[in-house]
């Protein structure tokens, strides 16, 4: 196990539980990889199924700091959907980060990435949503397997979102940790073709992915977010030259937005750049729809709310 914080897709931040009723659900399928799993359903939730939104924590964090820091109930108060928080646990990992790179945890049908698998299984047996808008997003650690979980399980997922992650497959835990460092460069063909076999049996579409990642961010090298756009623009088998670009997204020079889009015109792979970003999640505080999040110590105000655009994203944000 990595213990040095250096070595880890770290997200140094934990607070306690804060009055919100998201209680935690004691027992969910197998669950082999032995997380907990924390379940927030707003009170005045359409009619009808809705879709759930599966957020993953960062190291030294859990289920309620991540739920705080981010913003996300707050969001499935206003737009109507579920947000499930698996969370891992001390005796997993000493420091609290999901495993992304065990191959006991990062395997079809095996440890924490069926688990995950196993969380979705359950709220959709026990509430109504609708299969078809399932998405999934992480930061760091959380980010490296909520792609994984993607990777893994592309039918479960609509979309998937990797705030400081990395792509699926990187190897065992030598080469993840210089895949973290930006050592690692394979070929579109080389990262696609690594996902293709882990679930040899899949013929199905494979979901969108969104990328976020600060471009000064040393405890995970910016280029790992080039590497998850190979992967996944081989698996959508679109152009790596990304069709459209946006320098100062929503006017903000501090944001760039690009975007990969197929022959059919779906936008399959996104990338949001933070310009002087290091390792935080960007946010911007306030009360406006747009807005929301704790700005802290781990989290920066650069006038963008991620996870209001990870939302949006995701096809989440009512008009």
């Amino acid at each position: 196990m990595i213990r040095h914080p250096f070595f880890l897709f770290i997200f140094l931040f934990s607070l306690g539980a804060v009055a919100q009723d998201m209680p935690e659900v004691e027992k969910f399928g197998k669950n082999q990889g032995k997380l907990g799993l924390f379940v927030y359903v707003p009170e005045n939730l359409p009619a009808g199924n809705v879709p759930l939104v599966v957020v993953l924590h960062g190291c030294a964090q859990d289920a309620h700091g991540m739920m705080r820091l981010s913003g996300w109930n707050k969001l499935a108060d206003e737009n109507g959907f579920i947000v499930a928080y698996p969370e891992q646990k001390g005796t997993n990992n000493a420091n609290r980060c999901f495993n992304w790179f065990y191959g006991k945890d990062t395997e079809l049908g095996k440890g924490e990435v069926a688990s995950i698998h196993q969380a979705v299984d359950y709220v959709k047996q026990n509430y109504s949503v609708d299969e078809n808008r399932v998405s999934i997003t992480g930061v760091s650690a959380g980010a490296a397997m909520a792609v994984t979980a993607a990777a893994l399980y592309p039918g479960d997922y609509s979309g998937v979102a990797s705030y400081a992650g990395g792509p699926f497959g990187s190897g065992n835990i030598i080469s993840g940790v210089g895949s973290m460092f930006g050592w690692v460069d394979r070929q579109s063909w080389e990262w696609a073709r690594r996902v293709r076999l882990a679930n040899e049996g899949y013929r199905g579409e494979y979901p969108k992915m969104v990328i976020l990642q600060g471009t000064d961010d040393i405890v995970v090298n910016p280029k790992n977010a080039l590497e998850i756009m190979e992967q996944w623009t081989g698996l959508h088998e679109i152009e790596r030259v990304p069709t459209l670009i946006n320098e100062a997204f929503q006017d903000n020079p501090k944001v760039k937005r690009s975007s990969w889009i197929d022959t059919d015109g779906v936008e399959n792979v996104v990338l949001y750049e933070f310009k002087g970003l290091s390792h935080v999640l960007a946010l911007e505080v306030g009360k406006e729809k747009h807005q929301g999040g704790s700005d802290g110590l781990f989290s920066v105000d650069i006038g963008f709310h991620s996870t209001y655009w990870i939302a949006k994203e995701f096809g989440l944000i009512n008009p």
